[in-house]
């Protein structure tokens, strides 16, 4: 795994502490399993994380784990990808249906 990976990880979390969001969850996943492990369980979970709809609350999404999928391609298998980005143009999609 990249060290860039882990970096834009890291970053993300910083952000969203210093916007008062803790990603406890995704953090205690992320020691059990490593950053990679844990990102590929969350994007293909069937359901949008709590942590997910904060971030997009906070319009925040391009910290997001799967804004870090589509950022770093050549870590992640071609379905997590593909969840990752149905997940973000979801998300974006009801965005823009409500402004």
């Amino acid at each position: 795994m990249s060290a860039e990976l882990e970096e834009f990880i890291d970053k993300s979390i910083e952000l969203s502490r210093a916007k008062d969001y803790h990603p406890i969850i995704f953090m205690r996943m992320r020691e059990r399993w490593g950053t990679k492990g844990a990102i590929e369980r969350l994007v293909v979970s069937g359901e949008i994380q709590s942590g997910f709809r904060r971030l997009k609350e906070m319009d925040f999404t391009k910290w997001s784990i799967e804004a870090a999928v589509l950022k770093f391609p050549d870590e992640f298998s071609k379905p997590i990808h593909e969840a990752a980005e149905f997940r973000l143009n979801q998300a974006n999609s009801r965005s823009s249906d409500h402004a």
